[in-house]
């Protein structure tokens, strides 16, 4: 886990947002590779092994991509996602996540992928997460999201940590959320833009003279 990356990380649990408390044992190039992040609110502690933070809460093995990873992909994908600086991260979920080594040799920008195949470990550039709930992100933090198809709370949780004008990328199969303006769609994805949440209606009051 790149420890720059920590502050942008959130509990899971039902309660206000709350960063939390890294203790690092092993590290190297500035990657947490063993570790433990806590909670200072509820307690929760979720260990860091081989650079993959767990924020599961039951034990399972997550489903393993099909599609190998592409060079083209890739490359769509940082078109996409905007992906023309190092400023921010962007974040890859489910199956988008074999892409990262690819296009971690196109782009700068750092990338947190979530529930990648088994067997994937953090790198120089990729931090890795697992979780079983929403995502364990601040509001708005990431400048762009690759969506999977894990079905409305995750769609949900993933527009809720993508900040306002950042891109999101999802298969054509998963609904255009609200406050996502679409830019682009082909025969497999869409590519949107989260809009900033409408403001609420203001009473005016008048005031008469005397």
């Amino acid at each position: 886990m790149f420890i720059e990356l920590v502050d942008a990380l959130r509990c899971p649990e039902p309660h206000g947002e709350s960063w939390l408390v890294a203790a690092a044992t092993r590290t190297a190039f500035r990657h947490i590779i063993e570790g433990t992040l806590g909670c200072p609110v509820c307690r929760a502690q979720y260990p860091i092994h081989r650079g993959v933070v767990d924020f599961r809460r039951a034990a399972h093995a997550p489903s393993i991509p099909d599609a190998p990873p592409d060079e083209a992909q890739a490359t769509r994908l940082a078109a996409f996602l905007d992906l023309t600086d190092r400023t921010g991260f962007a974040v890859l979920l489910g199956p988008w996540s074999v892409h990262a080594p690819l296009l971690r040799a196109v782009v700068e920008t750092p990338l947190i992928v979530v529930d990648p195949p088994l067997g994937t470990e953090g790198e120089p550039g990729v931090s890795v997460l697992r979780c079983d709930g929403p995502l364990p992100l601040a509001a708005g933090a990431a400048r762009g999201i690759a969506i999977d198809d894990g079905g409305g709370a995750r769609v949900a949780s993933a527009v809720r940590v993508t900040r306002v004008r950042g891109r999101l990328v999802a298969p054509v199969a998963v609904a255009l959320p609200a406050d996502v303006k679409e830019l682009a769609r082909d025969d497999a994805v869409w590519v949107g833009e989260r809009e900033a949440a409408a403001s609420p209606l203001l009473t005016l009051h008048v005031r008469r003279g005397s």
